[in-house]
């Protein structure tokens, strides 16, 4: 008997001894993430004092990301977890929203390699996938997806990125979602970066199905340079193709394809004066006057068959400006049709369009402008070590009027609206800080009804406590 203790502990500690010893060619581990909470209190986000649309919540995230590297760096692999009760999309935990236990999805999953005897390296997996700007092929997260990409310098000052995301994998002939991207980057000095860039977004129309297809090509060309004070980045968009292409069943009721020709312009920029930092940004996205004939989204039929309105490619599209019209850095502001009594017809995650997530024809939807003209001026200062305060006015305008739907007429006005914001950023400790943004937009006429109400103003706040590891 004791022979057998003995024997069982020389076992253990042989398994322990391998367990915790170091093995050749074992990866290095790393485990971080972060705990985020934050709330919202709202009013008049549908522009309409009348009504009652007030919003007051909480939610959460938590997201461990575990990443092991090996063979030198030759290869790396991420898998990053995402804790949520399923509501509002299933991104987050909503306080109140559900009380059995968390679901457990997956935010992130990588496998990068470099590609053996070359320069470059290959991505596979759930990640971010963005052109340059970060803001057409966007990057925040809200649209992450599956994706490969193949990146690298391709020989001295060049190099090259590109990938492909899908968006929907139909399983049925002719009915995927796809977009596609390529740029070559032309490091042409230390400060100084100029990179072309052409990228797609297709959906195939399956004949069997009332799915309506698009094919949508952009060729950019984007610029970065650092120049004494001055930061600047600044992006020319041209976009082409179909944006609609109607199912044999639609065509044999009388509908064609929606050509597109659309431009865009995103200026973005920053001047340093010791603390204090001033940022200018323009943006401008094209848009169409046309009237429509009935209907809205990718059905809709213009009497030119032609779309002049800028479109995001399918789950993309983030613009910088100010939080509570495009929620790029306070995505806790509720989708437009985010339920529980909630109708947002001030924001959306690109603010200009049908929805965040779906190109469309002339959207018919004064809820949001018909393209886009928008200034806006920026203000950081740190004011001591860990308080940085911020401020920015942006004034909001659409490049055509909104359009008349079905005999519904709308006021000639473009003016959306100006926004006011005000925040501050306070680091706690290292790895914990509280942020805080106060809105404010003062409506324009854009959207309203001829002969109908004034539209009302909006006010937000938002305040968020996360800690990272």
């Amino acid at each position: 008997m004791q022979m057998r203790r003995i024997a069982a502990s020389l076992a253990g500690a042989m398994l322990a001894a391998l367990l915790l010893a170091p093995q050749a060619g074992a990866a290095d581990f790393k485990y971080t993430g972060l705990f985020r909470i934050r709330g919202i209190t709202t009013e008049d986000l549908d522009r309409n004092e009348n009504t009652h649309d007030g919003i007051q919540a909480y939610d959460t995230t938590i997201r461990p990301r575990f990443t092991a590297t090996s063979e030198g760096g030759r290869i790396f692999a991420i898998y990053e977890l995402d804790y949520n009760d399923g509501s509002q999309g299933g991104a987050n935990n909503i306080f109140g929203g559900n009380n059995a236990d968390e679901n457990v999805g997956i935010n992130r999953w990588v496998i990068d390699f470099a590609v053996p005897g070359t320069t470059l390296r290959t991505r596979i997996g759930r990640t971010d996938y963005t052109s340059p700007d970060t803001e057409i092929f966007d990057s925040p997260g809200i649209h992450r997806q599956d994706g490969i990409a193949l990146y690298g310098r391709l020989f001295g000052p060049v190099s090259l990125s590109a990938f492909t995301t899908k968006i929907n994998e139909g399983f049925q002939a002719a009915s995927d979602a796809d977009n596609y991207y390529i740029a070559l980057k032309w490091q042409a000095a230390p400060q100084i970066a100029i990179t072309p860039w052409v990228g797609l977004s297709r959906q195939n129309a399956n004949n069997a199905t009332a799915t309506t297809g698009y094919e949508m090509y952009y060729l950019a060309l984007h610029g970065q340079a650092k120049i004494g004070i001055l930061d600047v980045d600044i992006t020319g968009i041209y976009e082409t193709g179909d944006a609609a292409q109607p199912t044999s069943a639609a065509r044999a009721a009388g509908a064609r394809d929606i050509d597109i020709e659309a431009y865009g312009l995103l200026l973005r920029s920053w001047l340093t004066f010791g603390k204090a930092k001033v940022g200018f940004n323009f943006t401008y996205l094209s848009g169409d006057d046309d009237t429509i004939v009935s209907g809205s989204g990718s059905t809709a039929q213009q009497p030119d068959r032609e779309l002049s309105r800028f479109v995001f490619p399918a789950s993309s599209g983030w613009l910088e400006g100010p939080s509570i019209f495009t929620g790029r850095e306070t995505s806790i502001y509720p989708a437009r049709t985010a339920g529980g009594g909630v109708t947002n017809n001030l924001s959306t995650r690109t603010g200009v369009g049908v929805a965040p997530n779906t190109p469309g024809i002339a959207s018919g939807d004064p809820r949001v402008p018909n393209g886009l003209i928008m200034p806006e001026v920026r203000v950081l200062y740190q004011a001591t070590p860990v308080l940085r305060l911020d401020g920015r006015v942006a004034f909001i305008r659409s490049a055509e009027r909104a359009t008349s739907v079905a005999g519904t007429n709308f006021v000639s006005d473009k003016d959306f609206g100006t926004a006011i914001e005000v925040g501050f950023k306070w680091d706690i400790y290292k790895q914990l800080y509280l942020q805080t943004w106060a809105s404010y937009v003062v409506a324009g006429d854009y959207g309203q009804t001829r002969g109908g109400p004034d539209k009302d103003d909006s006010w937000g706040l938002v305040y968020e406590l996360r800690h990272t590891w």
